[in-house]
């Protein structure tokens, strides 16, 4: 199966624009992790290092540059959260 293009993942080129801006400062080491729950042992995203451009959950709004670990670790608890919302919702035969 094809990976779904960036696009239509929400990385088009209003994502690739924004994130542009924010090169300047993350290569001047200006810039902090912006998640909210950053997991990295440090919020200051250092120079030349990998980092994400985090939206919000609707994706109507950019929050700014997080770790990828920070970023893809929401995303994850996000899926989860709906995955075992659904699993609450089915109905066994019997009561374990």
């Amino acid at each position: 199966m094809a990976k779904a293009s960036t696009t239509s993942r929400g990385y088009g080129a209003d994502h690739q624009a924004e994130r542009e801006r924010w090169v300047p400062k993350v290569k001047a080491g200006f810039v902090d992790c912006h998640a909210v729950d950053c997991v990295e042992d440090s919020r200051w995203i250092a120079p030349g290092g990998d980092w994400d451009l985090g939206h919000t959950p609707d994706r109507t709004a950019w929050t700014g540059p997080e770790h990828p670990r920070c970023n893809r670790a929401e995303g994850g608890r996000r899926g989860a959260a709906v995955t075992n919302a659904q699993r609450g919702a089915i109905r066994h035969s019997r009561a374990w």
